[in-house]
């Protein structure tokens, strides 16, 4: 039988250095790029010459579409424009927020092109990621609707209506398998057209250099517009294991669960449980699938180092992360005529007062599982343990007859 430790009896072993990755991640975030003023956006103040207008923000590069003299403007944008709520085409670049995902002043605006194929979709539009971004995964982005889409919705759409973005990925040409369906708006049994920036996962998509976005709606008039911020880019970083953790601890074995430190990015991992107390473990690495292991063959009583590295798929490692946690000793009370005396605790685990089922009057002395008395109570039929820390106990319970019958349980406070 196991029992959890709680994460108070671990203590995290940072002992030395951790060596920071020449890798990291890159948002997008359009801050960074020049707007002559408030309230406009870069397709408006550039000279009113038709053709393709590249812009990049971290590691993506957008195109901007001008056409008829300027005046048409497609594909991908970016503004500081703050009006939420004038309708129409003359209030296209702003977005239902009025300001960026983090409450920045600058985030991008896309029109997609109708797909003249197909009225009730767009064509894919394209974002090139750039520099260390290329070939790697994208951990995500921010979306929401415009202004001009969203006033235009709640004028039009009735029931079974529905706007929804298309994100997909490519490496070399080929999509990925697997792409994000974001809903902008949705009209069925509960009706929601989105006015707050939506976190869209991206880790799906696998290593990309490029990503697309194409619109789809049940109305093919449906204003095509949407906006987009903080695109971030894993540039090819390896994720630490974070939130490392022995969750189940026994005399000779160890269960040691970890997280990602990038949420939903799944990779392997290599762990060594040893005794070394450095944050780069001593001994051979196991290769892991999964975010836990078990490891037996430990010694009782004894103070243990594991230490997980990720190991990424483009053969990176993460740097070593390490905690500490101690086994459960086998000597001394834990061992002392186990169960001579029939007895029973509840509830266990106990958060205020623990309850002693015993045919006899009985002592009870509260242990820590280094075995030191914590408390004591004479001729009782429940312990308060209010005052004691949340852990694990051992509680040693005596015939009060002087039979020398006794017993030995272990607990959990909360």
């Amino acid at each position: 039988m196991t029992y959890s430790l709680p994460t108070t009896l671990i203590t995290a072993a940072l002992l030395g250095l951790v060596g920071l990755q020449a890798k990291a991640q890159t948002v997008s975030d359009f801050e960074a790029l020049p707007l002559p003023g408030p309230d406009t956006s870069y397709l408006e103040s550039i000279a009113p010459v038709d053709g393709i207008y590249p812009f990049e923000s971290g590691n993506a590069r957008y195109y901007g579409k001008l056409d008829f003299g300027g005046g048409y403007q497609a594909q991908f944008n970016y503004s500081n424009r703050t009006d939420t709520v004038t309708p129409g085409y003359s209030n296209q670049w702003a977005a239902i927020t009025g300001k960026g995902a983090d409450n920045s002043a600058q985030y991008g605006i896309a029109y997609a092109e109708t797909d003249l194929t197909n009225f009730s979709r767009s064509v894919e539009e394209g974002v090139k990621l750039t520099g260390a971004a290329a070939g790697h995964k994208v951990q995500g982005l921010y979306m929401t609707n415009t202004t001009l889409a969203y006033r235009w919705i709640k004028a039009n759409y009735t029931a079974n209506s529905w706007f929804k973005v298309i994100v997909r990925g490519y490496l070399n040409g080929a999509r990925s398998a697997d792409s994000a369906v974001v809903t902008l708006a949705n009209y069925g049994a509960d009706t929601m057209v989105l006015n707050t920036w939506k976190w869209v996962d991206l880790l799906p998509l696998g290593n990309v250099d490029s990503i697309t976005f194409q619109t789809t709606s049940s109305i093919n008039v449906t204003p095509y517009y949407f906006a987009i911020d903080n695109l971030t880019t894993l540039d090819g970083i390896c994720p630490t294991a974070d939130n490392i953790a022995a969750t189940s601890v026994n005399e000779n074995s160890a269960t040691i669960a970890w997280s990602s430190s990038i949420a939903g990015f799944t990779t392997n991992y290599e762990i060594v449980v040893d005794q070394s107390a450095t944050v780069t473990p001593a001994g051979s690495a196991v290769p892991v699938t999964t975010t836990s292991y078990n490891k037996t063959g430990l010694s009782p009583n004894t103070l243990y180092y594991a230490h997980v590295r990720a190991a990424c798929d483009d053969g990176s490692f993460s740097a070593w992360d390490t905690a500490s946690f101690r086994t459960l000793p086998s000597t001394g009370i834990w061992n002392t005529q186990r169960n001579v005396l029939e007895v029973s605790l509840s509830p266990n685990p106990a958060t205020d007062v623990l309850y002693l089922h015993c045919g006899v009057a009985v002592d009870a002395v509260v242990y820590s599982i280094e075995g030191k008395a914590l408390l004591s109570a004479n001729r009782v039929q429940q312990v308060n343990i209010t005052a004691l820390p949340a852990g694990i106990y051992l509680l040693k319970v005596t015939d009060a007859a002087g039979t020398g019958k006794q017993s030995t349980i272990r607990f959990t406070k909360h």
